[in-house]
């Protein structure tokens, strides 16, 4: 009776608008309170609270944080963005692609989905719009390829995983890369047909970036004339010398991924401050005001749902729920179906930070009862979260677009990003049937 009423009380306050983190607060201090009583829950809540956010691995979170931001307001995006139009900006749907390729390598840097689609989304979309592309189209492969921020490592979601499954954050980056790769190649091969599909059509414009560019009196760039082509400059390989400083240090093992969120911000301080000079006094006040309030948001969500989560254990769910699972004789392959289908369905209410703290200490039994390697378990729960920030009524990536873009109506940007999520549910499943897609890297490296 006690757990109905914990979660009740969960969904109730959900409901009234509280913030996630103190909607768990006030439900684990409610479990407290009816298995152990008011004094005893309450310095439960606070030793629990500071024990979760006690942890060395838990330090790399504003790190990144605050990497990303530099790099965001450093105008790294920028740079991304024209070495991907270079690269790719002559096949069909070169501009809706060089967008693609951009995300994949920015979320390598700042590992945040919502700074991905916010800094790409700036960039591209109106590029997008203004060479003919479909809005649609222009607003729905920023929302989904800029979800790649939450599986292409350093990843805040993998930081988190680790921290409830006590798993390693090294394999688990490791997990994602080819994962995060086959994603942004479905994308691609989708936009890549959906374009070539359109220039058969006689209303179509759109053959390739050059034909539309050379149409409106555009260069395949950034809108400046034919005579001033984008070219590659040090700018350029000095963002992208993130990646290889970032995660080869971990994977060479010459940093902890906490000391290479350290080194990394400091890297994106001298890249911005004296090589790009981008980043002036204003500019670092933001940065380090928006990874305060984003850091904090975080922290408060780990600190309540471990106290929620440590509530659940007094009460023995976890262990009650791996046995009722034990009953139902579900093989692996239908374990993790219907685990998918749950995690799908969260991911239309909450962020992937939330579902992984909330649900994984009580799945986590049933996991290792189920023999489930949990690096790859991480690789797919986060796949179905990374679907979830396009799927109303919470797709954070949609509103995000349309903040960027109050024209559009959020029916149009789900429209453009539909096809995307069912490329992305598409590598889902290939993971599910094929696990060494996420357990080559972290098994041989």
């Amino acid at each position: 009776m006690e757990i109905y009423f914990i979660f009740v009380s969960l969904f109730v306050l959900l409901a009234l608008g509280i913030p996630i983190s103190v909607s768990l607060f006030l439900s684990g201090m409610v479990g407290y309170v009816t298995v152990i009583g008011l004094s005893s829950g309450i310095n439960a809540l606070a030793q629990t609270a500071y024990g979760v956010l006690d942890s060395l691995v838990i330090s790399a979170i504003p790190l990144y944080v605050f990497m990303g931001q530099i790099m965001l307001k450093g105008g790294a995006g920028r740079d991304l963005f024209d070495f991907a139009q270079i690269i790719v900006g002559r096949v069909a749907g070169g501009l809706a692609v060089a967008a693609i390729v951009a995300s994949a390598i920015f979320a390598a840097i700042s590992g945040s989905s919502t700074a991905t689609v916010a800094t790409i989304g700036s960039i591209s979309i109106p590029e997008m719009r203004r060479r003919g592309y479909d809005p649609r189209m222009a607003a729905g492969v920023v929302a989904v390829s800029g979800s790649l921020g939450i599986l292409i490592p350093p990843s805040i979601s993998f930081i988190l995983y680790s921290l409830v499954t006590n798993t390693s954050v090294g394999k688990l980056f490791l997990a994602g890369i080819l994962p995060g790769i086959m994603l942004a190649l479905l994308f691609i091969v989708y936009t890549v047909v959906a374009v070539m599909i359109q220039r058969k059509r006689p209303q179509a414009s759109l053959a390739t970036d050059t034909e539309v560019a050379a149409h409106v009196g555009e260069s395949v760039g950034t809108g400046a004339s034919p005579s001033t082509p984008l070219r590659l400059n040090g700018n350029m390989f000095l963002s992208l010398f993130m990646i290889p400083l970032v995660l080869g240090g971990i994977y060479a093992g010459v940093f902890t991924p906490t000391e290479a969120a350290a080194v990394g911000t400091i890297y994106a301080l001298i890249l911005t401050l004296f090589f790009k000079r981008t980043l002036d006094l204003k500019l670092f006040w933001k940065s380090a005001r928006d990874t305060v309030l984003v850091s904090s948001m975080i922290l408060l969500l780990i600190a309540g749902a471990g106290v929620f989560g440590n509530a659940l254990s007094l009460m023995q769910l976890p262990q009650a729920l791996a046995a009722w699972l034990e009953t139902l004789r579900l093989s692996q392959w239908e374990f993790l179906i219907a685990i998918s289908f749950m995690y799908l369905f969260l991911g239309m209410f909450m962020d992937a930070a939330a579902a992984i703290l909330i649900t994984v200490p009580i799945l986590l039994p049933a996991l290792i009862a189920q023999d489930i390697n949990l690096i790859w378990f991480g690789v797919i729960l986060v796949i179905n979260m990374e679907i979830g920030t396009v799927t109303p009524p919470v797709g954070l990536n949609l509103f995000v677009v349309k903040s960027l873009h109050p024209d559009y109506t959020l029916a149009d940007i789900l429209i453009g990003a539909a096809p995307y999520a069912l490329m992305g549910l598409v590598g889902l499943a290939l993971v599910i049937i094929f696990p060494q897609i996420a357990l080559f890297l972290p098994n041989n490296m």
